[in-house]
């Protein structure tokens, strides 16, 4: 490929280039841009690549979509490469907002990350027209796939920074200025691109992970429904949210699993719920580096604990508490009526290994921690039954399920959320990108569409049509011989917000969810560290992240701060 000097660090050049050297990329391999992409097969390459170019977002640690929001704060950072203080920098500033900065490492990560995946797509946007053998329907097929990837792109970052570049054009010469767009043109260009790729995608694809109508609508359908509440909103948003949503319901593509749990299992990753994912396989792990790490952020480090031990996989994966549950996600569920808990998190941890506890001996198989029921009695005489069962168990009640530093007195040890646990991990390497998870993300699912359908309705006005789609998923998370539908009377938006929790929990919806609703404040009740750090609330600045100061510092003309930062 061609040198490419630019100013939004490595975001604009067709390959990766660290950001200490984005002045000067040296090719190796020999291969350039106009080389390879002169065929239809390398032209299919490139397109994949540009679906290959999300994991850039997902397979680091993509906290700005976890940390600082009501379900999910940080808890232990581990050491990686020997060191913790940037991961203990960037995480404070990220969940407590308070300290975040314009030279946070996520933040600068991730801006680059989707301005290098754009530039991807816009490469394969401007070369179509000049491949060879490459048909007029599969050009167009394969155009409006990589359009609706780079419409995610930007959606993800006008959320997260509101105005920025609407960049269309393969660069390929030196660009020292870049001047942002406003949101209002961020979100119309959005909505054209995917209206331009809709009647061009498939309806459905034997090819799973293309894109498809009903991902198209799907992500439609929530711009819409994001759009309806910013002040540039088109008084019909709401209405073409729920319309789009509905196509998506009645096109007989996809449907609600019979299982909550059953979405989640590892051996069924391409099912019927399933509208857009990000791919992994075990072929491309090479020097294991490019899996994602969504099976051990959630979790605490249980490896330490006796009866345990570091790189055991294959019963609980190793875990990190980089993403910790926060008490009030637990208290959401009724654990009597709702599967989705089960489902959801790990509350009982068994030895996996003969080992001592102190002068106790224990045997491989025995209990060792139980977390009771949060919403259910849990006697003393149910701990004297238990542990007189399980002699080694120790018992870790919901008042300890926090982090036990700063003086917020908890054990740091917690149901785990394990919906993502994969049997085919291997431990990670001593980098942060040394991940081994070879699960898909699962960006969009079907039961994403009928809570957008549902949010929509209530803003509408329209509660009996909310709490209808509702009622749809609280019955499949339903367990035998009980009842948790609501009545119309029962939808709000904070109501809504806690379906999504109970339903969502840990897919990288979260802070999004937040932003999109106006509804921060309920990270700075429910978050402990933010709530400390922030004892008057939440202000205005935090619904939006800093533009990252290498940025501005490359920027020859000025380029805006957002304010507050």
């Amino acid at each position: 490929m061609k040198k490419i000097y630019c100013l939004l660090t490595t975001i604009l050049t067709i390959g990766m280039v660290s950001c200490k050297d984005f002045l000067k990329e040296e090719n190796l391999t020999g291969i350039t841009s106009e080389n390879f992409y002169t065929n239809a097969a390398g032209y299919e390459a490139l397109v994949n690549s540009c679906y290959a170019s999300l994991r850039d977002i997902y397979d680091i640690n993509p906290s700005l979509f976890e940390w600082g929001t009501d379900i999910t704060t940080r808890g232990e950072i581990e050491a990686v490469s020997g060191t913790v203080g940037d991961l203990v920098v960037r995480a404070t500033g990220i969940n407590e907002y308070k300290t975040l900065s314009t030279d946070n490492s996520a933040v600068n990560d991730f801006f680059s990350a989707a301005y290098a995946g754009i530039q991807r797509c816009n490469t394969a946007i401007n070369k179509a027209n000049s491949i060879p053998g490459l048909t007029e329907s599969l050009k167009n097929k394969r155009v409006a796939e990589v359009r609706f990837i780079r419409a995610y792109y930007y959606y993800l970052l006008v959320e997260n920074f509101g105005g920025i570049p609407i960049v269309q054009d393969e660069i390929n010469t030196p660009i020292t200025h870049f001047v942002p767009n406003s949101e209002q043109e961020v979100y119309q260009f959005i909505i054209e691109e995917l209206n331009k790729s809709l009647p061009e995608v498939d309806v459905s694809s034997s090819d799973f992970g293309r894109i498809t109508q009903g991902a198209t609508k799907h992500l439609l359908s929530l711009v819409y429904l994001t759009r309806g509440y910013k002040t540039f909103a088109s008084s019909t948003d709401f209405a073409k949210s729920a319309q789009l949503a509905e196509e998506v319901i009645s096109n007989g593509n996809y449907t609600l699993l019979s299982s909550f749990a059953d979405v989640f299992k590892a051996d069924n990753q391409k099912n019927k719920e399933i509208i857009f994912s990000i791919q992994y396989d075990a072929s491309s792990l090479r020097n294991k580096t490019v899996g994602n790490g969504q099976n051990l952020f959630f979790g605490w480090r249980i490896f330490r604990e006796p009866g345990f031990y570091d790189g055991e996989v294959a019963t609980y994966n190793r875990r990190i508490s980089d993403f910790m549950p926060t008490q009030f996600l637990y208290t959401l569920y009724n654990t009597a009526k709702d599967a989705r808990y089960d489902a959801t998190f790990l509350s009982q941890f068994y030895a996996v290994k003969d080992d001592k506890l102190g002068t106790t001996t224990i045997k491989k198989g025995d209990l060792r921690f139980y977390f009771p029921y949060p919403d259910q009695p849990f006697t003393s005489q149910d701990s004297i039954a238990l542990k007189t069962a399980n002699p080694n168990v120790e018992i870790v009640r919901f008042n300890k399920w926090k982090q036990d530093f700063q003086g917020i007195g908890g054990a740091l040890k917690f149901p785990m959320i394990n919906k993502f646990f994969d049997p085919q991990a291997m431990p990670p390497g001593n980098h942060e990108r040394a991940y081994s998870n070879t699960r898909d993300i699962f960006i969009f699912r079907f039961a994403e569409t009928y809570l957008i359908a549902a949010e929509a309705y209530f803003k509408m006005g329209q509660l009996d049509k909310a709490s209808e789609k509702l009622n749809l998923i609280r019955k499949r998370a339903t367990k035998a011989g009980q009842n948790l539908n609501i009545a119309s009377s029962d939808v709000s938006i904070d109501f809504i917000l806690d379906e999504r929790a109970r339903e969502l929990a840990g897919e990288y919806k979260r802070w999004l969810d937040l932003k999109r609703t106006r509804k921060l404040n309920r990270a700075f009740e429910q978050n402990i560290l933010t709530k400390m750090a922030n004892p008057s609330g939440v202000i205005d600045k935090y619904y939006l992240r800093p533009i990252p100061q290498s940025v501005i510092d490359r920027d020859s003309e000025g380029y805006p701060q957002n304010p507050g930062y």
